[in-house]
Formats: structure tokens, sequence, C-alpha cells
């Protein structure tokens, strides 16, 4: 309901449903970022209804070969949809493992940049959002081991 601005009939069981739908499928929403509302009914005063219609959902693969990938949702112009862009990294065709080496925890400045990063508040999905992180921890764990390989 929350993703509704007017009147609208209940809709409630057939939200529950598609909502159970995703969840078993195992899809995840990617993050949006724009228009709140997707879908307008092109009415105005009391009969004026906005809604959140349209998403876009990925699953696991998906999130695996573009981890960044969120979509703009843009100012609807020729029709009462508006229209959804997909933007994010380019495709990885090499698995990236993340690499942790035991040596880094002796470093002063591990312990607070780990905390640093894990209390940034990310948008989007909670996979989304520990990808994110993890990708700046790798570049933060890269910075440490320079500084170690400059000092011995």
């Amino acid at each position: 309901m929350s993703e509704l601005c007017g009147s609208s009939a209940d809709i409630q069981l057939a939200m529950t449903e598609f909502r159970d739908c995703i969840l078993d499928t195992r899809l995840i929403h990617l993050p949006v970022q724009g228009e709140r509302f997707s879908w307008h009914n092109c009415s105005e005063g009391d009969r004026s209804l906005w809604k959140r219609l349209d998403r876009l959902t990925v699953n696991d693969a998906w999130q695996g070969q573009w981890p960044c990938s969120h979509y703009h949702c843009l100012n609807a112009r020729t029709s009462d949809h508006s229209p959804l862009v997909i933007r994010g990294d380019t495709v990885s065709h090499t698995v990236s493992m993340f690499r942790f080496d035991n040596y880094l925890t002796m470093s002063s400045e591990f312990t607070t940049s780990v905390q640093n990063i894990w209390r940034h508040q990310i948008a989007g999905t909670n996979m989304y959002a520990v990808t994110r992180k993890l990708r700046a921890l790798k570049r933060s764990f890269v910075h440490l081991e320079r500084r170690k390989e400059t000092c011995l």
C-alpha cells in the first residue's frame, strides 16, 4: 500500500499472491532510482491515482553477473506508464573471488575500516547492499596491502 497514492479498490489478495510468487521463485527486486510511481491514471483532483506498478526483478544469475545494476524510473511523457531504464556495471566474464588474508587484521586501520564500510547505508535489496559493501572492503584491503608493502 506504500506504493499507491490516491484511492483504489482493495486488491490485497492479488498483492499477496504476487508477493508470494516473487518469494517462491526467489526473484530479487532491483533497486530503483528516480520517480516513485510508475503509472498514473491521467485524471486530476479526487480521481487522480498514482501507483508503482512497474518494477524489474532479476534472479541470482543476473545478480552475480551484474551486482551493481539498478534501474531508473523516468517521467512519463507519451504513456500512462513511466519508462524504466536499466543501469549498472558491465558484464563480468571472470569470477572475482573475495579474498581475505588474516594478516590484514593486524593493521591498526583494519577494524575502523571494516566498521566504517559496514555501517554505511545502501539502498536496495539486502544482497545488493552486501555485494556493494564487500566490493568496498576489497578496495580497502588492497589499500592496506599496499601500505604494508611500502612499509617493508
